[in-house]
């Protein structure tokens, strides 16, 4: 086998001396240098590497089917794990190319400068300043702020009747001619609300104010003034000043006499009494409850001694023991 794969080679490799044949032994010299040229790749032309190429698949080819007609074997292996190409066997310098182009950087117009520092609203007149910036101010309706840092919208300048509507309610005039406020037809100015209401509502106002917990009753005919009264579930005080609900004057009582104390009506007048189930002290300064007075009788007049309800010398009276 291995002297067929040799004379093989040497009859594919012999076309290249042509003019040397294999039978002459003298020119074996030449042969063998013009083997040498071949093989030194610096001497190559492509038409010598597609000549050589083809003569290295045909050895390949040859080995592959070992000669042989009659038996046919097929040897499976695995691809070569480092491949080279020509570039590598020729050590062909590769060029690396360069792919970054320069990115030229965008530009600000001075409109955008402007509204960057300003907001939206300003722009740039087109002059510039000393450090050659652009100059800027604010478009129609805006000014600036009291910074010079944005520009913000102008106040809206209001008229005479909005300032009196803003001020006393929807009901409000404005009299141009005194430059005052005042109230439509049918309303009044609310004493406490500051607001064009209805006369009813104004007046009771006016009670409210002068008099806390009352509204208005009726017009005084002989003078034409309001005439006030207690809100409904609320009394005058002594001094007719004020009216208060029957839990105020109480709880105005227990911060005065204990918690036992209530309000009641005496002589026309709130005053201040101890409730169910207490009694006044000796001292008539606290509220106490009755039980423990009711102990007091039974430990120093006998047993079953109840408080008679009255103070006399100093003393609770107590009943006698049965």
């Amino acid at each position: 086998m291995s002297d067929k794969k040799d004379k093989k080679l040497d009859f594919d490799l012999g076309f290249l001396d042509k003019d040397s044949p294999k039978s002459k032994q003298p020119a074996r010299s030449e042969h063998s240098k013009a083997r040498s040229e071949i093989i030194d790749p610096s001497n190559w032309d492509w038409k010598t590497i597609a000549v050589l190429g083809g003569v290295i698949l045909v050895v390949i080819w040859s080995a592959s089917s070992g000669g042989s007609d009659s038996t046919t074997s097929t040897n499976t292996l695995p691809p070569p794990s480092n491949i080279e190409t020509l570039d590598d066997i020729f050590d062909t310098p590769k060029t690396e190319s360069n792919s970054y182009i320069p990115v030229v950087e965008r530009t600000k117009t001075a409109n955008q400068q402007c509204k960057d520092s300003y907001g939206v609203n300003g722009y740039s007149t087109g002059e510039k300043n000393a450090d050659g910036g652009p100059i800027c101010d604010c478009n129609d309706g805006y000014q600036w702020n009291s910074g010079q840092t944005a520009c913000v919208a102008v106040p809206k300048v209001k008229s005479g009747l909005e300032i009196c509507q803003e001020r006393n309610g929807s009901y409000a005039t404005y009299d141009s001619a005194s430059n005052s406020c005042g109230c439509a037809s049918g309303y009044s100015l609310g004493a406490t609300s500051q607001q064009c209401v209805s006369f009813v509502v104004a007046r009771d106002q006016s009670c409210s104010s002068s008099y806390p917990g009352t509204s208005f009753l009726k017009v005084d005919q002989t003078n034409g003034k309001n005439i006030c009264d207690c809100v409904a579930s609320s009394y005058w005080n002594n001094d007719r000043t004020a009216c208060y609900t029957l839990s105020a004057f109480t709880q105005s009582c227990v911060n005065s006499y204990g918690a036992g104390a209530i309000s009641i009506t005496e002589n026309r007048k709130r005053v201040c009494d101890c409730g169910y189930g207490y009694d006044w002290n000796i001292q008539r300064n606290v509220c106490v409850t009755t039980a423990s007075i009711n102990t007091l009788c039974e430990r120093d007049v006998g047993r079953n001694s109840r408080y008679s309800g009255t103070v006399s010398d100093g003393k609770y009276q107590c009943t006698e023991p049965y």
